[in-house]
């Protein structure tokens, strides 16, 4: 058999394969079709939601961690305040100084109290250090909420890999509902209500 007749007989093989082919088969392909480009699609999405999440949680922590140094500083420097007015008071009463020396020491310490502009007051200092403390707290725990809307975005994907493999309307639907928990959740956390 000469290679130009193998081809034509493979040619018609081929044909009548796909002639047998019945249109359910045609449409059943094109369902199989559409559906994991739709499942593609969500991945995307999901991906892209999961991205944006995942930015606000890093923010999140990042803020916390920020506040929580500012806390740490105001009351390292109140400390530091309270010792120079301990040693102050406790010089100013003892009899070994000049009476004027005394004064200005005692002055000095009483200073150390007085609110002033600068906010370096030792009242000043503590309630600073009290609500970089309390907004520390309060980006830790939005980064939890975020953290929590990125497991769920997290989840769905994986799902939808599922869903793609079985084939499964219901995993995507599944996922899907996952998904929007996880978005709804991040949502709740920019608004506030997390």
């Amino acid at each position: 058999m000469e290679p130009a007749d193998a081809k034509d007989l493979i040619d018609q093989a081929i044909e009548r394969a796909e002639e047998s082919a019945t249109a359910a088969e045609w449409i059943k392909h094109d369902r199989e079709r559409r559906f994991r480009d739709r499942v593609s699609l969500l991945v995307g999405g999901f991906a892209v939601a999961l991205a944006i999440v995942h930015m606000n949680a890093a923010g999140a922590q990042r803020e916390s961690v920020l506040q929580h140094i500012a806390a740490s500083d105001s009351f390292a420097y109140m400390q530091a305040k309270i010792v120079r007015e301990t040693v102050l008071k406790t010089a100013a009463a003892q009899p070994g100084g000049t009476p004027a020396d005394r004064r200005d020491w005692a002055r000095e310490a009483a200073r150390l109290r007085t609110p002033d502009r600068a906010g370096h007051a030792i009242g000043q200092l503590e309630q600073a250090g009290a609500e970089q403390r309390a907004a520390g707290e309060r980006a830790a725990h939005r980064g939890e909420g975020f953290e929590l809307g990125e497991t769920a975005l997290q989840l769905a994907i994986v799902l939808l890999s599922i869903a793609m493999v079985a084939r499964s309307k219901w995993i995507t639907l599944g996922a899907s509902a996952v998904a929007g928990c996880g978005i709804l959740l991040a949502v709740a956390v920019v608004a506030g209500l997390w």
